[in-house]
Parts: structure tokens; C-alpha cells; sequence
């Protein structure tokens, strides 16, 4: 879990901090951009109308999720919003969790496989985002 320590600007974060809350938003960004890839995928080639449209939810799900990390890391630098500043056991997490999903865009998989891998991403990050 992200530490108590919430920032309010961007001038009160430390380069460690600012570089490990960087490296958590990619990695995230990267984890949920694979993932939206695959169930893009996934849900061309399903014939099976009711599938189609569970795929269609979780991408969809994703992609807002997306836009939010985008939103808030924008924010963040821009002065606007707080962050708890992620520790490197978090960002470590992140990054293998992403290296993860990475990988299964190589790979045949399974729809539960993708939304598995990405929610403990967007999860993990999210306790960094809000604050």
C-alpha cells in the first residue's frame, strides 16, 4: 500500500519520489494498454455474441481507467492534484504485474487471465492516484 504521505505539490515530491510515481504511471499505462490490445482481440474473434459483450465491458472498463491514470499523472504535474508517492516495492509490483501482462500479448489467453492481471495493476496504482 502507497505510504500515508500524500503530496500536495509537485514541488514538495523528492526526484525519487517523483521518478518512482513516473515508473509506476508507465509501467501502469503499459499493463492496461496491453491488456485493452488483447481483449480487442479477443473479442474480433469470439462468435458468441453474449462473450463479445463481456469483452466489450472489461475493455471499455480499461479504457476509462486509462484515461483516468492519464488524467490524474497530467494533473499531478500540473500542479492540480495530491499523490500518495508509491514506495519501490510498489513500483516493483507494477512493473512485474505489467511484464506479465506483456507477455500474454504474445501468447494465446483467456479473457479472465487479461482482466485478472490488469485489475491488480489498476488496483495497485490506484492507491497511489488517489489520495
Amino acid at each position: 500500500m502507497a505510504t500515508n504521505v500524500k503530496l500536495a505539490e509537485i514541488e514538495s515530491a523528492s526526484e525519487d519520489e517523483l521518478l518512482r510515481y513516473t515508473n509506476a504511471y508507465i509501467a501502469t499505462s503499459n499493463a492496461v494498454g496491453d491488456a485493452i490490445i488483447i481483449l480487442r482481440r479477443l473479442e474480433a474473434i469470439s462468435f458468441d455474441l453474449d462473450e463479445q459483450q463481456r469483452i466489450m465491458l472489461e475493455r471499455r472498463r480499461l479504457e476509462d481507467e486509462y484515461a483516468q491514470n492519464e488524467r490524474t499523472f497530467l494533473a499531478f504535474h500540473a500542479g492540480g492534484i495530491a499523490m500518495n508517492p508509491p514506495s519501490q516495492e510498489e513500483v516493483e509490483s507494477i512493473v512485474g504485474l505489467a511484464s506479465q501482462l506483456a507477455l500474454l500479448t504474445q501468447q494465446r489467453t483467456t479473457l479472465s487471465a487479461v482482466v485478472q492481471l490488469a485489475t491488480l495493476v489498476v488496483v495497485q496504482f490506484t492507491e497511489i492516484r488517489d489520495v
